[in-house]
Protein backbone atom coordinates (compact mmCIF):
# COMPACT_ATOMS: atom_id res chain seq x y z
CA UNK A 1 0.00 0.00 0.00
CA UNK A 2 1.22 3.55 -0.69
CA UNK A 3 1.96 6.13 1.96
CA UNK A 4 -1.12 8.00 0.80
CA UNK A 5 -3.22 5.34 2.51
CA UNK A 6 -1.23 5.65 5.74
CA UNK A 7 -2.64 7.33 8.82
CA UNK A 8 -0.48 9.45 11.07
CA UNK A 9 -0.97 8.77 14.77
CA UNK A 10 -1.66 11.98 16.66
CA UNK A 11 0.51 13.23 19.49
CA UNK A 12 3.41 10.87 18.75
CA UNK A 13 6.97 11.83 17.83
CA UNK A 14 8.79 11.18 15.64
CA UNK A 15 5.91 10.73 13.20
CA UNK A 16 4.32 7.29 13.42
CA UNK A 17 2.22 6.03 10.52
CA UNK A 18 0.03 2.94 10.38
CA UNK A 19 -0.83 1.57 6.96
CA UNK A 20 -3.63 -0.94 6.45
CA UNK A 21 -5.60 -2.90 9.03
CA UNK A 22 -4.86 -2.66 12.74
CA UNK A 23 -5.20 -5.28 15.48
CA UNK A 24 -4.70 -4.18 19.07
CA UNK A 25 -3.97 -7.22 21.21
CA UNK A 26 -4.62 -6.73 24.90
CA UNK A 27 -3.09 -8.92 27.57
CA UNK A 28 -6.22 -10.22 29.30
CA UNK A 29 -6.42 -13.93 30.08
CA UNK A 30 -9.71 -13.98 28.15
CA UNK A 31 -7.48 -14.10 25.08
CA UNK A 32 -7.11 -17.81 25.89
CA UNK A 33 -10.84 -18.42 25.46
CA UNK A 34 -10.62 -18.62 21.66
CA UNK A 35 -7.95 -19.59 19.17
CA UNK A 36 -7.71 -16.35 17.20
CA UNK A 37 -3.97 -16.30 16.63
CA UNK A 38 -4.23 -16.90 12.88
CA UNK A 39 -6.81 -14.14 12.54
CA UNK A 40 -4.64 -11.70 14.50
CA UNK A 41 -1.67 -12.42 12.25
CA UNK A 42 -3.67 -11.47 9.13
CA UNK A 43 -3.72 -7.80 10.14
CA UNK A 44 -1.17 -5.44 8.63
CA UNK A 45 -0.42 -3.95 12.04
CA UNK A 46 -0.41 -5.97 15.26
CA UNK A 47 0.04 -3.88 18.39
CA UNK A 48 0.94 -5.43 21.75
CA UNK A 49 1.65 -4.06 25.20
CA UNK A 50 4.45 -4.14 27.74
CA UNK A 51 5.87 -7.64 28.33
CA UNK A 52 3.10 -9.57 26.55
CA UNK A 53 4.64 -12.88 25.52
CA UNK A 54 4.81 -13.93 21.88
CA UNK A 55 5.79 -17.59 21.65
CA UNK A 56 4.74 -20.99 20.36
CA UNK A 57 3.02 -21.57 23.70
CA UNK A 58 0.44 -18.86 22.99
CA UNK A 59 0.56 -18.63 19.20
CA UNK A 60 -2.84 -20.30 18.66
CA UNK A 61 -4.48 -17.67 20.89
CA UNK A 62 -2.37 -14.52 20.60
CA UNK A 63 -0.67 -14.93 17.23
CA UNK A 64 3.01 -14.46 16.49
CA UNK A 65 3.16 -11.11 14.70
CA UNK A 66 4.11 -7.80 16.33
CA UNK A 67 4.62 -4.57 14.41
CA UNK A 68 4.46 -2.16 17.36
CA UNK A 69 4.99 -2.69 21.07
CA UNK A 70 3.55 -0.05 23.39
CA UNK A 71 5.19 0.12 26.81
CA UNK A 72 4.63 2.08 29.99
CA UNK A 73 7.26 3.83 32.09
CA UNK A 74 7.99 0.84 34.36
CA UNK A 75 8.58 -1.57 31.49
CA UNK A 76 10.53 0.98 29.43
CA UNK A 77 12.79 1.57 32.43
CA UNK A 78 13.36 -2.20 32.81
CA UNK A 79 12.10 -2.18 36.40
CA UNK A 80 11.88 -5.50 38.26
CA UNK A 81 8.26 -6.11 39.35
CA UNK A 82 8.59 -9.76 40.36
CA UNK A 83 8.68 -8.82 44.04
CA UNK A 84 5.26 -7.22 43.60
CA UNK A 85 3.79 -10.62 42.76
CA UNK A 86 4.10 -10.69 38.97
CA UNK A 87 5.43 -13.81 37.29
CA UNK A 88 7.11 -14.04 33.88
CA UNK A 89 8.31 -10.43 34.04
CA UNK A 90 11.94 -10.33 32.96
CA UNK A 91 13.51 -7.14 34.27
CA UNK A 92 15.41 -6.32 31.07
CA UNK A 93 12.62 -7.21 28.65
CA UNK A 94 12.81 -3.97 26.66
CA UNK A 95 16.59 -3.89 26.72
CA UNK A 96 16.66 -7.31 25.03
CA UNK A 97 14.27 -6.38 22.22
CA UNK A 98 15.79 -6.13 18.75
CA UNK A 99 14.54 -4.54 15.52
CA UNK A 100 11.28 -3.55 17.20
CA UNK A 101 9.06 -0.50 16.89
CA UNK A 102 8.51 0.70 20.47
CA UNK A 103 6.09 3.41 21.54
CA UNK A 104 6.77 4.82 24.99
CA UNK A 105 3.64 5.90 26.85
CA UNK A 106 4.22 7.29 30.31
CA UNK A 107 3.88 10.46 32.38
CA UNK A 108 7.49 10.24 33.52
CA UNK A 109 10.15 11.78 31.29
CA UNK A 110 12.93 9.98 33.16
CA UNK A 111 12.69 6.61 31.37
CA UNK A 112 12.62 8.36 27.99
CA UNK A 113 15.73 10.38 28.86
CA UNK A 114 17.46 7.03 29.53
CA UNK A 115 16.29 5.50 26.25
CA UNK A 116 19.81 4.89 24.92
CA UNK A 117 20.57 2.90 28.06
CA UNK A 118 17.17 1.20 28.21
CA UNK A 119 16.97 -0.03 24.61
CA UNK A 120 19.08 -1.46 21.82
CA UNK A 121 20.10 0.76 18.92
CA UNK A 122 18.36 -1.53 16.41
CA UNK A 123 14.92 -0.49 17.69
CA UNK A 124 12.79 2.36 16.37
CA UNK A 125 11.61 4.50 19.27
CA UNK A 126 8.50 6.68 19.44
CA UNK A 127 7.02 8.73 22.26
CA UNK A 128 3.44 9.72 23.08
CA UNK A 129 3.20 13.33 24.25
CA UNK A 130 1.58 12.62 27.60
CA UNK A 131 0.52 16.23 28.03
CA UNK A 132 -2.08 15.49 25.32
CA UNK A 133 -3.84 12.89 27.49
CA UNK A 134 -6.52 15.46 28.28
CA UNK A 135 -7.31 15.66 24.57
CA UNK A 136 -7.96 11.90 24.53
CA UNK A 137 -10.16 12.18 27.61
CA UNK A 138 -12.19 14.90 25.94
CA UNK A 139 -12.45 12.87 22.75
CA UNK A 140 -14.19 10.00 24.56
CA UNK A 141 -15.89 12.34 27.04
CA UNK A 142 -14.32 11.06 30.23
CA UNK A 143 -13.81 13.17 33.33
CA UNK A 144 -11.13 11.69 35.55
CA UNK A 145 -7.89 12.95 37.04
CA UNK A 146 -6.32 9.51 36.74
CA UNK A 147 -4.08 8.32 33.93
CA UNK A 148 -5.25 5.89 31.26
CA UNK A 149 -3.96 2.38 30.81
CA UNK A 150 -1.77 1.96 27.74
CA UNK A 151 -4.44 -0.14 26.00
CA UNK A 152 -6.99 2.62 26.33
CA UNK A 153 -4.52 5.26 25.16
CA UNK A 154 -3.55 3.28 22.05
CA UNK A 155 -7.18 2.57 21.20
CA UNK A 156 -8.23 6.20 21.47
CA UNK A 157 -5.12 7.34 19.59
CA UNK A 158 -6.15 5.12 16.69
CA UNK A 159 -9.76 6.25 16.68
CA UNK A 160 -8.87 9.94 16.95
CA UNK A 161 -6.43 9.41 14.05
CA UNK A 162 -9.26 8.07 11.87
CA UNK A 163 -8.28 4.43 12.25
CA UNK A 164 -10.81 1.74 13.15
CA UNK A 165 -8.85 -0.83 15.18
CA UNK A 166 -9.84 -4.41 15.96
CA UNK A 167 -9.44 -5.28 19.64
CA UNK A 168 -8.54 -8.69 21.06
CA UNK A 169 -7.88 -9.65 24.66
CA UNK A 170 -9.37 -6.69 26.53
CA UNK A 171 -11.09 -7.04 29.91
CA UNK A 172 -14.55 -5.59 29.34
CA UNK A 173 -16.39 -6.83 32.41
CA UNK A 174 -15.96 -5.85 36.04
CA UNK A 175 -13.60 -8.52 37.23
CA UNK A 176 -10.08 -9.03 38.47
CA UNK A 177 -7.67 -7.85 35.81
CA UNK A 178 -5.65 -10.68 34.34
CA UNK A 179 -2.79 -11.35 31.94
CA UNK A 180 -2.72 -14.41 29.68
CA UNK A 181 1.02 -14.91 30.05
CA UNK A 182 1.52 -14.33 33.77
CA UNK A 183 0.01 -14.20 37.23
CA UNK A 184 -0.56 -10.67 38.41
CA UNK A 185 -1.46 -9.49 41.92
CA UNK A 186 -4.92 -8.17 42.76
CA UNK A 187 -5.35 -4.40 42.79
CA UNK A 188 -8.18 -3.64 45.22
CA UNK A 189 -7.63 0.11 45.10
CA UNK A 190 -6.70 1.61 41.76
CA UNK A 191 -4.63 4.67 42.61
CA UNK A 192 -3.33 5.38 39.12
CA UNK A 193 -6.05 4.14 36.73
CA UNK A 194 -9.84 3.88 36.58
CA UNK A 195 -10.26 0.59 34.70
CA UNK A 196 -14.04 0.43 35.01
CA UNK A 197 -14.47 3.93 33.56
CA UNK A 198 -12.06 3.12 30.74
CA UNK A 199 -13.88 -0.16 30.10
CA UNK A 200 -17.19 1.64 29.60
CA UNK A 201 -15.51 4.11 27.25
CA UNK A 202 -14.13 1.24 25.14
CA UNK A 203 -17.58 -0.35 24.96
CA UNK A 204 -19.09 2.98 23.91
CA UNK A 205 -16.58 3.21 21.07
CA UNK A 206 -17.70 -0.24 19.94
CA UNK A 207 -21.39 0.71 20.13
CA UNK A 208 -20.62 3.75 17.98
CA UNK A 209 -18.79 1.51 15.49
CA UNK A 210 -15.49 3.26 16.02
CA UNK A 211 -13.80 -0.05 16.90
CA UNK A 212 -14.42 -3.77 16.54
CA UNK A 213 -14.16 -6.05 19.57
CA UNK A 214 -13.47 -9.79 19.32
Amino acid sequence: MSKLSSKKILYVSPDLYLTGSVAIVGSSANLLNAKQGRLIDTFDNVIRFNRAEVSDKYSDYAGTKTTLRVVNNHVFDNIDIIKQGYTNSPKKFVKKLRNTNILYVGPDEGPWSRRKKNTHKSNNLFKFNYSELEQLKQYIQIETEKNFQVGTIMTVLCVSSNIKPHLFGFDLTKQKRTHYYQNRPAEPNYEVHSPNIEMEAIKNLAENRKINIY
